[in-house]
């Protein structure tokens, strides 16, 4: 594993003002609040946007954190399942850290914004709001999909329908969609990609510890970035590493092909939706993987 370069133990102990961490439920509201909080006043480095409204009405929002004049963006996306919601939780918590204490000195000299100086952080915290707000607080806390019963992460072109799981109605996970991009959230997200150049992306999920990364449909050179990626994120998490292999209309295949550039999965957690107990733990394992990613493109 290689030595961090942050400093969980400082950071903790100057304790956090915002995303609240002591209870299961990080609620969609919750996290529209601590957008609006951790943004205010570090408008040099950190924006918000909404990018559309899903079909219940709920935002899905966009934030940028960097250097926002860079040309190195990294995309970075949690909860496009509806039950993974404490990706969303360690995403916010991090931005926490960073943000409230970007010219603080960490372990290695080095403050924050020296540190993320040459990238652009592009940040999806929810991509799911109404699947997440059903899961929480519907009946249904299994679900992955979103308010339409479409698991978001089947409803992207590349090896449509294709998963062998599939479902063939809307339901509570593996639905793809009528067709392609017929949501709302994934058709933003297609329209992203379109508009920006992305150098990488690292998507949230949960459960397994895991890191996943390629795909068959990966160019040579894309293919030689995921494990790349893998690599030095397993290295960083300590986090196994499994190559996913034939596209299933996942985001990360479409990501790939689009943007010809590399990614990665990270699957937090040993149960989903995850137990609050696990966050601590979660935290300190990946908190050190966005600077160490970041310093990729110095």
């Amino acid at each position: 594993m290689v030595a961090l370069i942050g400093n969980p133990l400082q950071a903790k102990a100057m304790g956090f003002v915002y995303v609240d961490v002591s209870k299961q439920i990080y609620s969609y509201d919750e996290m529209m609040e601590d957008i609006i909080s951790i943004s205010a006043g570090h408008e040099d480095f950190v924006s918000y946007s909404t990018l559309t409204t899903t079909s219940q009405g709920r935002s899905v929002c966009l934030l940028k954190f960097g250097n926002l004049a860079s040309d190195n963006k990294i995309l970075i996306t949690a909860s496009i399942h509806a039950r993974e919601y404490m990706t969303s939780q360690l995403v916010m918590r991090m931005l926490e850290e960073y943000i409230l204490n970007y010219d603080v000195p960490q372990a290695n000299g080095l403050t924050y914004r020296q540190m993320f100086d040459s990238v652009c952080f592009y940040v999806l915290p929810m991509i799911n709001p109404d699947g997440v707000t059903i899961s929480q607080f519907g009946g249904t806390p299994r679900i992955k999909s979103n308010g339409n019963g479409v698991d978001l992460n089947r409803n992207f072109p590349l090896g449509f329908g294709q998963a062998p799981n599939a479902a063939k109605k809307p339901g509570l996970s593996n639905y793809p969609g009528s067709t392609p991009l017929s949501e709302v959230e994934t058709l933003v997200m297609a329209t992203l990609l379109n508009e920006n150049d992305f150098v990488t992306c690292i998507n949230y999920h949960s459960m397994g510890e895991l890191i996943y990364y390629g795909a068959s449909t990966n160019s040579a050179e894309v293919a030689i970035g995921c494990k790349n990626m893998a690599n030095l994120v397993g290295s960083i998490t300590g986090y196994k590493k499994l190559y996913c292999g034939n596209a299933i209309g996942s985001f990360a295949d479409y990501f790939g092909s689009v943007e010809a550039a590399p990614s990665v999965t990270i699957e937090i957690g040993t149960a989903t939706p995850t137990p609050i107990s696990q966050f601590d733990e979660i935290y300190n394992r990946n908190i050190n993987v966005w600077p160490e990613v970041a310093r990729l493109y110095q």
